[in-house]
């Protein structure tokens, strides 16, 4: 999972949408609080702004907590607390919850302002006017400055007379803050969730063109070489790397092509002088005395160009295969009498061996009745040249949804893991004390795959090893052809 692009693109976008929500919530949180604290300061300055401005008598400020319940009713008490001491710290007022710890910086002391009368003379040929008495100018203050302590926000003010100390309960702000701290709190893991699955859904959205690439490239083989990424409508980021691969397929096709004919042209120029050779060898093996060392030598160079000619016979085939040239007579071919020939042959070639047969009556198929007799003589063979000891050969023909699975089996050293997947490739063999090129496989899949079937090896329990040849084009018996 963690080499996942999709898991990765998901856990990015959840850390760094996580850390810019947890940023963005502290900040919200702060400024929550902030401008909260700024509001309590604005409305303990408009509480005192009218009273600390006048001189008042000693008992005002008793009068004045008493209004601050009128306003606030009975919280005004657990809300507020006031401090009022005159200019010789002499105490004029304190609250029932006031402790010495409230006390904050104080403003410096402000002297009183003596308000200057100005007399003056009417002027000439004007009559006197009455005079008004001149209106007290307010009183000059210090401060405000703010504090808090324990939860509560304290305003210090004073002017000449006196020294005030209102404070405000935090409470009411701190359990504001309380709650949009608990909203986030359950809000965030669904935000996160939410940016994961989207997060997810993007990653998707991007990967869609590689999803393109892949189902394509999955569609190239060898008898696929010609298909190409459709690059028109590709994003201009993937659009590069798609003609790049498509200039790769291009090399890989020509080069394939190449290789192929060669072995189409090298295969077919070998069968004439292999043909004069035979013809030779088989004259001097004529004209040889019996029984003579010259007789032994001819039998022995013909069995080779016997060979030889089989190899060729298999890369000729094989090249076609790879062009898609493979041609194929098909024809009504009873499969269950092939299969029952081939078990004959395995009693003449091998006697000591014994043949379990099971097999459904009278199965055809359409298919080239050479080329599918040639991968069944090749499992046969196979079968007969790595049994071990005396254990019978297993041939099995039932019929399954429209195909004939013929299956053939034998006891003999088990094939290894690793070459399980190599048994089918081109000059691999498994054992090299063994005779034959290792192409007999590797065509036999080729012929099935032709016919539009598969060749495989199956699994076994029993330690057996057993080759499944599936053949499509299952015939009815009531249609066969006479």
């Amino acid at each position: 999972m963690f080499r996942s692009f999709k898991f990765k693109f998901g856990l990015y976008s959840v850390v760094l949408s996580g850390a810019l929500l947890l940023g963005f919530s502290l900040f919200f949180l702060q400024m929550i609080h902030r401008f909260g604290v700024d509001r309590i300061d604005r409305e303990l300055r408009a509480l005192v702004e009218a009273d600390i401005r006048k001189t008042q008598p000693r008992n005002h400020w008793q009068r004045f907590n008493g209004s601050l319940k009128t306003l606030y009713g009975d919280r005004a008490e657990t809300q507020f607390v006031i401090n009022v001491t005159d200019q010789a710290g002499e105490l004029l007022f304190a609250s029932d919850g006031w402790q010495e710890r409230f006390v904050p910086a104080v403003p410096p002391p402000v002297q009183r302002v003596t308000p200057v009368e100005e007399a003056g003379r009417p002027r000439p040929f004007e009559q006197p006017q009455k005079q008004r008495p001149p209106a007290v100018p307010p009183l000059e203050i210090s401060g405000p400055q703010f504090a808090t302590v324990d939860g509560w926000r304290l305003m210090a003010v004073r002017n000449p007379d006196v020294t005030l100390i209102l404070g405000m309960s935090l409470e009411p702000l701190n359990a504001e803050v309380l709650r949009f701290r608990n909203a986030l709190l359950l809000a965030g893991p669904v935000a996160l969730l939410l940016m994961a699955v989207s997060g997810w859904l993007l990653a998707l959205l991007a990967l869609r063109p590689v999803r393109t690439v892949a189902r394509t490239v999955e569609t190239i083989t060898a008898h696929r070489l010609d298909e190409r990424i459709p690059a028109a409508r590709a994003d201009y980021e993937f659009r590069r790397l798609i003609e790049l691969i498509n200039q790769m397929l291009d090399r890989l096709e020509s080069s394939f092509k190449q290789a192929v004919r060669f072995s189409a042209d090298a295969a077919h120029e070998l069968k004439t002088p292999l043909t004069i050779l035979q013809g030779e060898i088989e004259q001097a093996l004529q004209t040889a005395p019996d029984g003579s060392a010259d007789q032994r030598t001819y039998k022995e160079l013909l069995d080779e160009v016997q060979r030889l000619k089989s190899i060729i016979r298999k890369l000729l085939l094989l090249a076609q295969a790879d062009s898609g040239q493979m041609v194929l007579s098909l024809e009504p071919v009873n499969l269950t009498q092939r299969i029952e020939a081939v078990g004959e042959d395995i009693q003449l070639l091998a006697p000591g061996l014994a043949v379990q047969s099971d097999l459904q009556p009278d199965v055809q198929v359409m298919a080239d009745p050479d080329l599918l007799n040639q991968v069944i003589q090749n499992l046969a063979g196979n079968a007969v040249k790595f049994c071990r000891g005396e254990s019978p050969i297993g041939l099995s023909l039932q019929t399954d949804g429209g195909r004939a699975l013929f299956r053939i089996s034998n006891r003999g050293e088990p094939i290894r893991a690793a070459d399980r997947e190599k048994i089918f490739e081109r000059f691999y063999r498994a054992s090299r004390n063994t005779d034959g090129a290792g192409l007999g496989l590797s065509l036999a899949r080729e012929i099935a795959r032709a016919h539009g079937g598969t060749l495989e090896l199956e699994e076994s329990p029993d330690g057996r090893t057993v080759f499944c040849l599936a053949l499509p084009g299952v015939m009815k018996t009531s249609f066969r052809l006479s």
